[in-house]
C-alpha cells in the first residue's frame, strides 16, 4: 500500500494509513495539516453557478509585484482579481517569471477566499463565463483539502524539511507526458497529485508515516510496485502512474485515487485540479508557482525555497529571525 501519510495532506483511513505528529500541528491548506479521520461530505460544491458575463478587469495602477499587492476588501474586488490572476497564468505572451508571479497571487487569493468564504457565491457569480468552471473547481479543491484539517491545536514547531525549487515547468510537463504514454494514466492526475503532495516537489522530507519523495511513497510500497528512486522526480512520477494503474486506473480513477489515499476529500480535490488542467493545460503555470505555507501557533508562515531544518524548529524563534515570511 502507498502510505503512508502524505506530506501535504495526511489522513488515516481503511487502506491508507498515516501517522500524526505534534510537530506538524494544524497548518494552512497550503502546507501539511495534521492527521485526522476524514468523513466524506454528503454534498459537494457545485462547479457551475448562474451565468453572468463581466468585462475583464483593468490592471490596478500599482508597480508592486502581483503577489505583494494588498488583498481584496470585498467579494467584487476578489472576483476581479481572481479573473486577472487566472487569465494571466494562462497568458502565453507573458514570460514564465511573470506568470509565476500571477500564480503566487492566484494562490493567495484562493486562501483569502477561504478566510472570507461568505463571499464565495458573489465571487463565482462575478467571474466571466470562460473562467467560472476553473475558479469553481479550484475553490472546490481548496474546500475539500480544508476538510482534511483537524480542529486540534496549532503546532509550535516548523517541520524538519528542505524546501527546493521545483523542476522547470517544461521538464515536469515532459515527465508527466512520458508517464502517461508509458502507463496510460492521464498526465493531469499526475500533476494534480504532485501539486497536492509536495507542491510540485518543493517539499523534501519524510511524512509522519515515513513517506518520501515528490509523490510520497512509503519504502515498502515502492519496493512492491516501482523501480528506481522515489526521491527522483522522473522515477516518482512514473511510479505514481504505475501504482494508479495497478489500483484500477485509468478505467476507474476514483478507485485508483482511493488506493493512493482513501479519503473522499483527497479524491475530489485531486480530481478537481486534474479537471482544470484537462480544460486548459496552461493552468499548470499557476499551480507550478504555488508556494509552501504552514500555519503555526505563531502565525501563518511562508516557507521559502532554501529553507532547511534537519530537526523541527521553534516557530516563534524562526519567525523572529525571518519576519518577512510571516503572513498573518
Amino acid at each position: 500500500m502507498l502510505r503512508r501519510a502524505l506530506v501535504l495532506v495526511s489522513v488515516c483511513l481503511a487502506t491508507a494509513c498515516s501517522g500524526s505528529s505534534a510537530d506538524v500541528g494544524r497548518p494552512d491548506v497550503s502546507a501539511p495539516p495534521s492527521t485526522g479521520t476524514a468523513v466524506a461530505p454528503t454534498t459537494s460544491l457545485p462547479t457551475t453557478v448562474p451565468s453572468t458575463t463581466q468585462p475583464p478587469p483593468t490592471e490596478p495602477p500599482t508597480t508592486a509585484a502581483p503577489e505583494d499587492r494588498p488583498l481584496p476588501t470585498d467579494a467584487a474586488e476578489l472576483a476581479a482579481e481572481l479573473t486577472q490572476a487566472e487569465t494571466n497564468v494562462r497568458n502565453a505572451s507573458l514570460d514564465d517569471g511573470a506568470r509565476a508571479q500571477w500564480g503566487r497571487r492566484q494562490q493567495r487569493l484562493y486562501r483569502h477566499l477561504a478566510v472570507n468564504d461568505q463571499w464565495a457565491e458573489v465571487v463565482l457569480e462575478r467571474v466571466p463565463d470562460s473562467l467560472r468552471t476553473p475558479v469553481s473547481l479550484n475553490w472546490e479543491a481548496r474546500r475539500e483539502l480544508s476538510s482534511l484539517v483537524t480542529s486540534g491545536s496549532l503546532s509550535t514547531k516548523l517541520p524538519a524539511w528542505r524546501i527546493r525549487e521545483p523542476l522547470p515547468i517544461l521538464e515536469l510537463r515532459q515527465l508527466y507526458a512520458r508517464s502517461e504514454e508509458a502507463i496510460g494514466i492521464e498526465w493531469e492526475y499526475l500533476a494534480a497529485i504532485n501539486l497536492v503532495e509536495t507542491r510540485m516537489g518543493r517539499i523534501e522530507g519524510l511524512s509522519t508515516a515515513g513517506a518520501t519523495g515528490p509523490m510520497q511513497f512509503l519504502p515498502s510500497t515502492w519496493a512492491e510496485c516501482c523501480e528506481g528512486d522515489p526521491t527522483v522526480d522522473a522515477d516518482a512520477i512514473l511510479g505514481a502512474a504505475t501504482y494508479l494503474r495497478d489500483r484500477g486506473g485509468p478505467g476507474d480513477m476514483t478507485k485508483a485515487l482511493r488506493g493512493y489515499n482513501n479519503s473522499g476529500y483527497y479524491v475530489r480535490a485531486v480530481t478537481a485540479y486534474a479537471e482544470v488542467l484537462r480544460d486548459d493545460p496552461e493552468a499548470l503555470h499557476g499551480y507550478h508557482a504555488w508556494e509552501v505555507f504552514f500555519r503555526s501557533s505563531a502565525g501563518l508562515v511562508r516557507i521559502p525555497a532554501g529553507y532547511f531544518e534537519p530537526e523541527a524548529v521553534d516557530a516563534a524563534e524562526w519567525i523572529a529571525a525571518n519576519p518577512d515570511n510571516l503572513l498573518g
